[in-house]
Parts: structure tokens; C-alpha cells; sequence
């Protein structure tokens, strides 16, 4: 089991059961049909028992071509990957769901564009999902909203990973991870390949409208610096109202000789008091980002390998 192969596709498995063996067959005749040495990874994050079982049938079924991690609890998907990534034997690694929305056959294309440019990273895109409507907007919500903040492009779950990146991203041990956002801190070399999307094979997605806006937002303060640009600019942008207030008033006392009213002192008393309160929420989620980093909270806990 130690020996090098071509490639290592790693499957997060959660909730997943009826998913997996077609997932692997389809898998391995995809990787047999472009002439590859191949290990296939599950790594179960935390599901049910039953979904663990299913593995273990598969991989009493495939002893050399199959490999299992069972994780502790569930750390969810981008710690799954990781881990997957840390014990691959592959030379490259290939990365798609367990839910056969991408089908297996994909990975063919894939490879060919590896062939092509020799890229570090290519990602399977899919221009047409099939998703219901609202997770499709918060998909393309996330999308955006990270493409206009920091520039990178989300990417997707089904990617393929040099083996020089790969080595790279082993040293990558955040708490808040996301394994997209890191492949960019890395290399430019980045390839895009358009890919089918089907309907989910099983069960329903864990990323709803709410659970991608708030990976948006997390995306957004432990990967950027932009709420902190953000407050500084508005901070002067009100700084400069008040002080244009603030000489209007002197002026209206000593030129117009009127009193400044009690609901206009109010009013810029609770506007302000709102602004302090909002810039401290900021400084307080990034303090909090301060002190995971501190505690060195594991990525994932592994409790069973085959």
C-alpha cells in the first residue's frame, strides 16, 4: 500500500451511502480508460455509521485500490480534503464530491488539460447547474462577492492538484480553511475546464442559501484584510461629514446667532453611536480570528485509516 501511484482522487463522504460504489466503479474505469496508476481515498467526515460501512465494503471489495480515513467528527469538507490530501499516495491529486452531481467521467477532461498546459491546478467549472434555484444564487453570490473583494476566483470542489502543490498545501494548517483561497496563495497556473452537472444522487446539499452566506462572509474576514479597509474608509468619509457639520453649527451660532436643536444633537449622537458599534463588531471578529490561530485548533482528527 505504500507504493506511488499516478494519481490519488480524494472523496469527502457525508451522509452519503447509495452514492459510493457507483461513484468508485465509475471512477476507476474512468482512470483505467486514461492509463493511470490510481488510488481512490474516501474520507468519512463524521457522517452516519451506515455511510462508513458502505466504505468498508468497498474497500474489502478493492483492497489495492481503495483507502479509507474515518474522521473523528465532522470538520467539514475543506478539512476532509485536506486530510485526504495529507495521506495521498498519489503523485497528483484529482478531488470531486461524493454525490455524483460531477460525474466521474469528468475526470477525463480534466487530464487532457493537464496534458495540454501542464498546469498546477485545473478546476472543473460548471457553467449550467442543476441545483435548486436559490443555492445557484448563493453559489454565484459567493462567487462574486470574493471575486470583487480579493480579486481570486472561488473555483469549485472538483479540481486537479500538482504534485509540487500538493506538497505546498500539506503545510496548511488553519482552523478556518479553505483549500481554494490557499491553492491561490501559491501559483497563478490555473486552467478551467467546463464539466456536466447532474442532479444530486442522494440526499440534499449541506451548502444552503444561508450556509454559503455565512462561508461568504468567513471567507471574507479570515482571508482578507477588506471589512478593516472598509472601516478605515468609511471612518474618514464620516469623519469628514461631522467636521463640515460641526463648522455649519459655528457658523449658524456666531453668523445666525440660533441654537442647535435637541433632535439633530440626538440624531448625531446615535448615528455615531451606531458606527463605533459596527467598527468594534469588525475589530472583534478579527480579534477572534487572532485567538484561533493562538489555541492552534486542529484542522481534522483522524480515528481510523484502512
Amino acid at each position: 500500500m505504500s507504493a506511488q501511484v499516478d494519481i490519488t482522487v480524494v472523496i469527502p463522504v457525508f451522509n452519503s451511502v447509495d452514492t459510493l460504489k457507483p461513484m468508485f466503479e465509475r471512477t476507476t474505469a474512468t482512470l483505467k480508460k486514461c492509463g493511470k496508476t490510481f488510488e481512490i481515498l474516501f474520507v468519512e467526515d463524521g457522517g452516519p455509521i451506515e455511510s462508513w460501512n458502505e466504505l468498508k465494503s468497498i474497500k474489502t471489495q478493492n483492497p489495492e485500490d481503495v483507502t479509507l480515513i474515518r474522521l473523528g467528527r465532522n470538520y467539514g469538507q475543506n478539512a476532509a480534503t485536506v486530510c485526504g490530501i495529507s495521506h495521498a499516495r498519489g503523485k497528483a491529486i484529482i478531488t470531486i464530491d461524493d454525490d455524483l452531481q460531477t460525474p466521474p467521467e469528468e475526470i477525463e477532461k480534466i487530464l487532457k488539460r493537464v496534458d495540454e498546459k501542464l498546469p498546477e491546478v485545473v478546476f472543473g467549472v460548471t457553467p449550467k447547474q442543476k441545483s435548486p434555484w436559490l443555492r445557484r444564487t448563493g453559489s454565484k453570490m459567493l462567487k462574486s462577492i470574493f471575486n470583487w473583494v480579493d480579486g481570486a476566483e472561488v473555483g469549485s470542489s472538483f479540481r486537479y492538484i500538482s504534485a509540487s502543490l500538493k506538497n505546498k498545501l500539506n503545510e496548511q494548517r488553519h482552523d478556518q480553511l479553505f483549500l481554494n483561497q490557499v491553492i491561490h496563495w501559491y501559483t497563478d497556473e490555473v486552467e478551467k475546464v467546463e464539466v456536466d452537472h447532474q442532479l444530486r444522487g442522494e440526499g440534499r446539499s449541506g451548502y444552503s442559501f444561508i450556509g454559503l452566506t455565512a462561508l461568504a462572509l468567513k471567507l471574507i474576514f479570515f482571508y482578507t484584510d477588506f471589512p478593516l479597509r472598509l472601516m478605515s474608509i468609511v471612518g474618514l468619509l464620516i469623519a469628514a461629514v461631522c467636521f463640515g457639520f460641526g463648522i455649519y453649527f459655528i457658523y449658524e451660532k456666531l453668523v445666525i446667532g440660533t441654537e442647535a436643536g435637541f433632535a439633530s444633537i440626538i440624531t448625531a449622537i446615535f448615528f455615531a453611536t451606531g458606527i463605533i458599534m459596527v467598527c468594534l463588531s469588525v475589530l472583534g471578529a478579527y480579534i477572534s480570528r487572532i485567538y484561533s490561530d493562538r489555541i492552534k485548533r486542529p484542522v481534522y482528527s483522524v480515528k481510523t485509516i484502512l
